[in-house]
Formats: C-alpha cells, sequence, structure tokens
C-alpha cells in the first residue's frame, strides 16, 4: 500500500508541475496544447504557378532541370513551414505580354489556388521592336514599346489580382543578351534598364508583389547564356533562381507566415 500511495502522490506531483505556466499561474492542460501547437504549427503545402515566355518554361536549360522555376522548388521547399512545393507550369516560349490574358482566363482554377505566382515577360516584347524596326532603330521606338508593355502589364495585374486577391506576384526583370548582336544601339543596357524601372514602377501599385532585378547577373557573363546566345543556360538559370528565392525570402511572411496563421 506504501508504495501505491508514493506512486499516486508522484503522479499528482507532476500533473501539477504540467499545469502551472512558468508564471506560475494555474493553465488548463488543452490551454497548454494549444499554445504548443500555436507555437510550432503544421507544415504547410505551396502551390507555385508559373507564367510567362520562354525563360518560364526553361529553353536553354541543358540539365532539363526546368530553368529557375524547377531550381526554385528544392530552395522554397526547405524552408521551415512548407512541406511540398507543387508546380503548374504555363511558360510557353515566344509569348509576349498580349499573349497571357487569355492563358490567365482558361487557367483562372489554377491561378485562383496559387500561393505564389512567378512571372516572365518582356523578353519578345523587346525582340519585337528589333525585329520590326531594325533598320531605323532608335530609342523612341523602345521608349513606345516600353509604355504600351506596362499599360499591358497593369492590366495583366488587375486580372490576376481578381483571380486571386491573395497570392504573391513575382515579375523577374529583363537581362540584355544583345550587347555584342546590336552594335547599332550601343544604348541597348539603358532601354533594358529603362524598361525594368517602367515594370517596377507598375507592381508598385499592387500590394504583395516583388519586381527581380536579374540585368547585373548577366553583364559580360557570356558563360551564362545558352549557345544560342539569348536565353540562360543551366548556370544562368541557377542564378536566376538563387535571387528569386532572396527576393522571395525577404518577404517570408507573406508566402509562409500567411500559410501558417
Amino acid at each position: 500500500m506504501k508504495r501505491w500511495g508514493w506512486l499516486i502522490i508522484w503522479s499528482w506531483l507532476l500533473v501539477g508541475c504540467a499545469a502551472f505556466s512558468a508564471g506560475g499561474k494555474l493553465e488548463h492542460p488543452n490551454e497548454a496544447a494549444g499554445k504548443l501547437l500555436e507555437a510550432k504549427p503544421l507544415p504547410k503545402d505551396i502551390h507555385l504557378v508559373a507564367l510567362g515566355d520562354s525563360l518560364t518554361e526553361g529553353v536553354g536549360d541543358g540539365e532539363g532541370k526546368g530553368g529557375y522555376v524547377g531550381r526554385l522548388v528544392p530552395l522554397l521547399s526547405a524552408e521551415e513551414g512548407v512541406r511540398t512545393v507543387t508546380v503548374t507550369n504555363f511558360g510557353k516560349r515566344g509569348r509576349r505580354i498580349v499573349d497571357l490574358e487569355p492563358v490567365i482566363a482558361a487557367h483562372r482554377k489554377e491561378l485562383g489556388q496559387a500561393d505564389v505566382i512567378v512571372l516572365t515577360i518582356g523578353g519578345n516584347d523587346v525582340m519585337n521592336v528589333v525585329r520590326s524596326h531594325f533598320l531605323d532603330l532608335s530609342r523612341e521606338r523602345f521608349r513606345q514599346a516600353r509604355e504600351m508593355f506596362a499599360d499591358r502589364l497593369d492590366h495583366l495585374l488587375i486580372s490576376l489580382r481578381t483571380v486571386n486577391p491573395d497570392a504573391v506576384v513575382v515579375l523577374v526583370g529583363l537581362y540584355n543578351p544583345f550587347s555584342s548582336t546590336l552594335p547599332n544601339i550601343p544604348e541597348i543596357d539603358d532601354v533594358i534598364a529603362e524598361w525594368n524601372s517602367a515594370s517596377r514602377a507598375v507592381l508598385s501599385r499592387y500590394d504583395r508583389t516583388i519586381f527581380v532585378d536579374i540585368q547585373d547577373i548577366f553583364i559580360d557573363r557570356d558563360e551564362l547564356l545558352h549557345r544560342d546566345e539569348f536565353h540562360p543556360n543551366a548556370a544562368g538559370y541557377e542564378q536566376i533562381a538563387m535571387r528569386v528565392y532572396e527576393a522571395l525570402d525577404q518577404q517570408k511572411e507573406w508566402w509562409v507566415g500567411s500559410l501558417l496563421q
């Protein structure tokens, strides 16, 4: 009987210790369990939707890892609180910004379920100016095209926000692969920078948007380009993926923190 008595007393002592908070206040066991769950939330799944042109498709990636989008997956999956990252990729070679509205309309369901939407667009719009006015290229030609692009980008973001008001929207900026192919436009670096500035200004009007500048990555770095001297190669896509991840990491509460609430 004495042995059982000591066991009962010891059990009550253990329960009593567990039932008091750090301040000595009596705490119900369910409340203590709730605080534990609140402090360490269960991992969540993230749905990433990719839109855009050949860079989103991953053209030029000799390793076949899906370009920068595919390389984002392990980086995002390693974040605390993330269980899985599911990717739906609607990137397609040759797309210009006028081609994206129909894509959004056709995939409203997938976009509406997205936690993160990543986007590359504009490179083919710049190339269209080059092809259409190769013999009389000028800064004015690019300025007119840039203003039209910015207006369409604004409408594109309205469409995305209509479908999904909460997703983080990431636009990857343009880089300059033209330095060796457009000798008659020595200011092409300035043209790309101005184009990126216009895109950044449009995104600044919308909440939960991120502009990722990658122009500096490819300056005098031909080793990061595919043999077509236009698309990134595997190493180039690795650099883009890391830059996008770093930008997302700075706003982690938008796409990880919100999932854990």
